[in-house]
């Protein structure tokens, strides 16, 4: 299925300073407006689950993800589309009914959980596929009964956490040779789960005591926990987003300002010096030289965020956007030539809500649903191929169903 989208006008976008910390680069005055790509919609290729979610794709263009018939996935499949578009189904593990695929490295090595009949998707194992489509088990910690996978470096090194409910959660690295590594939380903290981690084997995530704030951790290669950033904290505290190959890590921490607090944007250099982003900055993804996106609250008063772009030395460029009343939007990724990908939504931010955005690296906006919010942009590899979201939406139905969608540079 294709879809051709049409023309939007050009906008123009204002910036406000920020209050603090931030440099805030020149708001462009006259972005152009691209006209959108052709939208292909991916076949899931499992009979009676025509609906699917895309987890991730990596840099030769193939895409994960998992199909189901209705509702959000709780009798899934785990589906990995090559480059070409052409569906393959992933199976679940030996005795198990049902699987879904949550990430993908450059070596097409697929991450994911399984399951059993009876069970739901969060009492689940998790899962590697090779490239072939062999499924490994991921075990659970001694003492836990579920496992889950979070992400999958390029040097195929899965992390993820290991889980019961009477226990809660632990970090846990599994290496290529089926080595199991547990992260230890922080000092004093007893619950801990992981977030990302690069081709080094440096792992980032957040523990906690289990009362009260998370702290924000950077596991080293041999599993030694270090703090995430040694300032003060107030709300939920802080945590990491985002780590790329240098070791460079994203995070945000809750300031504490008057009788509260605000969310600041971090970056922690390799060697652990931390820049603050500023108050109300947000930021999700970063790239290899470190360009960072994300969103920040030009307006203090107002809760409208708006999409952003930090170069390594942390100037703030304002993402084009249009002047909906009370609009926000947020970058949500970034591939190392500067493509950002991400979306805008007036109201509610669920998915239902969203209208899909690419921001080019000179700024040209490119808007995906340019008369409706049918769509959304999830990710966006080096080669400029993006993946996210078609919603076909049924009459008198709370919840639209999802097809995944790419759109090709």
């Amino acid at each position: 299925m294709t879809v051709r989208p049409g023309r939007r006008a050009a906008t123009a976008v204002v910036a406000a300073a920020l209050s603090t910390g931030a440099l805030l680069g020149a708001a462009p005055t006259a972005s152009a407006v691209s006209t959108a790509p052709t939208m292909t919609t991916l076949p899931t290729g499992v009979p009676g689950k025509s609906y699917s979610d895309p987890t991730g794709v990596n840099s030769a263009g193939v895409v994960v993800g998992y199909a189901y018939a209705s509702g959000q996935g709780v009798e899934a499949s785990a589906v990995r589309w090559a480059a070409d578009g052409t569906p393959a189904t992933l199976p679940p593990l030996p005795g198990e009914a049902y699987a879904q695929a949550l990430g993908v490295n450059d070596a097409n090595l697929a991450i994911g959980i399984s399951w059993p009949t009876g069970r739901t998707a969060w009492q689940s194992t998790a899962v590697r596929w090779a490239a072939d489509g062999t499924a490994t088990a991921l075990p659970p910690l001694p003492g836990d009964l579920y496992s889950r996978p979070k992400a999958v470096s390029g040097s195929g090194i899965v992390v993820g956490t290991s889980y019961s409910s009477s226990a809660g959660t632990h970090a846990v690295a599994w290496r290529p040779d089926g080595t199991t590594v547990t992260l230890a939380p922080l000092p004093g903290d007893t619950t801990s789960e992981v977030i990302g981690v690069n081709s080094a084997g440096l792992v980032i995530g957040r523990s906690s005591s289990g009362i009260d704030a998370f702290h924000g951790i950077v596991w080293r290669p041999d599993g030694t926990p270090v703090r995430f950033q040694t300032g003060p904290t107030a709300g939920s505290g802080d945590w990491p987003v985002g780590i790329n190959d240098a070791g460079t890590v994203i995070g945000v921490a809750d300031r504490p300002q008057g009788v509260g607090s605000s969310r600041h944007g971090l970056v922690r250099s390799p060697g652990g010096t931390l820049r603050d982003l500023g108050a109300y900055t947000s930021p999700t993804a970063i790239n290899a030289s470190g360009t960072v996106v994300g969103s920040y609250q030009p307006d203090p008063g107002q809760l409208a965020s708006h999409a952003a772009r930090w170069s390594p030395d942390g100037t703030l460029t304002p993402l084009a956007r249009e002047p909906l009343t009370g609009g926000n939007s947020s970058a949500v990724g970034i591939n190392d030539a500067g493509t950002a990908v991400g979306y805008a939504w007036d109201g509610i931010p669920a998915r239902q809500y969203q209208s899909g955005r690419i921001w080019a690296a000179d700024g040209t906006l490119t808007d995906l649903a340019p008369n409706s919010s049918d769509r959304t942009a999830l990710f966006v590899n080096n080669a400029g191929l993006v993946v996210g979201l078609f919603l076909l939406r049924s009459p008198g139905s709370l919840y639209p169903s999802h097809l995944t969608a790419v759109w090709r540079p």
